[in-house]
């Protein structure tokens, strides 16, 4: 999630940037309870361009759609069409609460993405944080997107920034919000490799005291060990919250983020 300092340094940025070169619609329904909404950033022209749903995050009881709008237009900017969804939180919601809510953001997406300007088969999964642990799942685990009714193959690929994809829960507030104990296997993305997974790249700061920069290379190391298609890039000295800022202020990091974001859409499948 982003601190306060920082979606006011958004708020102010996003008065200075141009309009001209994207367009957005707010607050899209993509189901029937109040967190079931969605943004969509798009450039101003052009058709046939590849898609993002972006998974925000906040440690499964925080963040909104709302603090990402400089991300949505930015990947606009580059020709990227970014959808944004909220989904449920805890409390009331429990896992897997807001992994269905993912899946059900990507089946609208795959459905309507033409509508602006976005090429459904070429349509991807980023996440950040809490969002980046659910777009794991997604990626490793069928049973969400096949439950949507999301089409195999139609993800082509899924970016991790910054999750605790190979964690244990130890956290009092994470153990309850991930349900009972005998059903945590579910909700670890390590537990799920078997290397059938969705295409993954996941990006990690090696300065992040939230989440330890490990959880990348040793999930994609189980990942490439079982037969998948997985890399790792670690960024020094960077922490949580930066590298999704990478994203909203390419400048922060010499553009290197949105580089390597971009450049796993155009060619996910590396390995």
């Amino acid at each position: 999630m982003l601190v306060a300092s920082g979606c006011t340094l958004q708020g102010a940025v996003e008065a200075l940037l141009p309009e001209a070169e994207v367009r957005h619609t707010y607050g899209i329904a993509y189901g029937s309870a109040e967190r079931q909404a969605l943004d969509v950033y798009r450039p101003q022209r052009g058709t046939e361009r590849p898609v993002v749903v972006f998974l925000h995050g906040g440690r499964w009881q925080y963040g909104s759609k709302a603090q990402y709008r400089l991300l949505g237009r930015t990947l606009a900017q580059h020709g990227v069409v970014t959808v944004v969804p909220n989904y449920r939180l805890y409390p009331p919601a429990t896992f897997p609460a807001w992994v269905n809510d993912a899946a059900a953001a990507v089946r609208w997406t795959y459905d309507h993405a033409h509508r602006f300007g976005g090429d459904a088969t070429r349509l991807y999964v980023v996440g950040h944080s809490a969002g980046a642990h659910t777009a794991t799942l997604l990626a490793l685990d069928d049973r969400y997107l096949r439950k949507a009714g999301v089409p195999p193959g139609a993800v082509q690929g899924v970016v991790s920034m910054a999750g605790p994809v190979d964690v244990e829960w130890t956290a009092p507030d994470i153990q309850a919000l991930m349900g009972p104990r005998e059903r945590w296997a579910a909700t670890y993305p390590a537990a799920q490799v078997d290397g059938t997974g969705i295409p993954l790249l996941l990006l990690h700061g090696t300065a992040d005291e939230t989440v330890a920069a490990g959880n990348a290379t040793r999930l994609a190391t189980r990942i490439r060990s079982a037969g998948g298609c997985a890399d790792a890039i670690r960024y020094p000295g960077v922490g949580h919250l930066r590298i999704v800022l990478g994203l909203h202020f390419p400048w922060l990091m010499g553009g290197l983020v949105l580089h390597d974001l971009l450049s796993f859409i155009d060619a996910p499948t590396t390995c």
